[in-house]
């Protein structure tokens, strides 16, 4: 991957690192060879530092060097106006330009929220496990004054989800649905998405379903499958069986091996 020490690194990348549009982030700077620093913030407070550095209450925020690219697509829009041929994620030949901005709009923006809900339904209540994953990485005078707001954080989080038991149980179901319905794109031993090349359907994909996976190269700080409730345990059992499961195991092992 291409996070590296904060000496070296022209870029910081500013996030809430379990949000799925960190890893989102993450995924696209590994795949376009740019080197960052990533920094980890408390939930909510990495919003003020955002505005502070790069004049946006949002996470997560690409910035130095003139820069200030909030948000994933923002990174993408940027980049792809100066990265080689062969790293472009958007095709220009139509219609797969049109079929990978919708791919991005199914999987960024539903599958995204859906997975959210679900994974923060059955996370959340559990304090002893979340601590770490909440805190990991951020520095260690911020988890000093802020590693009491837990309850506060939690509590936010569920709010601005309204998270619920219907709601969780809906997300599920058009989580199945999506999962079904690329399951069915991939039949045939489909390489990729869109074309025959690695785009950004493959890689918006592959951050919106990691948290209900958890393959092999995901970075997200998340608890260990052994640790989570039984109820996430069977869920992510029962994606895993899917298709796009193994389709997104591939794509972290191709990131992996070139990033």
């Amino acid at each position: 991957m291409t996070s590296v020490p904060a000496a070296q690194a022209p870029l910081s990348l500013l996030t809430f690192a379990p949000m799925i549009d960190s890893e989102t982030s993450r995924l696209l700077l590994a795949h376009y060879a740019i080197s960052y620093q990533e920094e980890p913030h408390v939930f909510a407070w990495g919003s003020i530092l955002a505005l502070w550095r790069a004049f946006t209450v949002r996470v997560p925020v690409l910035y130095g060097q003139g820069l200030r690219l909030a948000g994933p697509r923002a990174i993408v829009d940027h980049f792809e106006q100066s990265c080689p041929v062969e790293r472009k994620l958007i095709p220009a030949r139509m219609p797969l330009g049109i079929q990978v901005d919708a791919d991005w709009d199914l999987y960024n923006g539903e599958l995204a929220a859906y997975t959210a809900v679900v994974a923060y339904f059955h996370l959340l209540p559990h304090r002893d496990i979340m601590m770490e994953p909440f805190f990991r990485g951020v520095p260690p005078g911020e988890k000093a004054v802020l590693g009491g707001t837990y309850a506060f954080q939690s509590a936010l989080l569920t709010l601005l989800l309204q998270l619920s038991a219907p709601k969780a149980q809906d997300a599920l179901t058009r989580i199945r649905m999506i999962f079904t319905k690329t399951d069915a794109r991939l039949a045939g031993g489909r390489r990729y998405l869109a074309g025959d090349a690695l785009t950004l359907s493959d890689l918006s994909l592959a951050a919106a379903a990691a948290p209900l996976l958890l393959p092999e190269g995901y970075r997200s700080p998340i608890p260990p499958l052994e640790r989570m409730p039984p109820e996430l345990t069977a869920i992510i059992a029962e994606m895993r069986q899917h298709e796009t499961a193994r389709f997104v195991q591939r794509i972290y092992a191709e990131l992996g091996a070139g990033g």
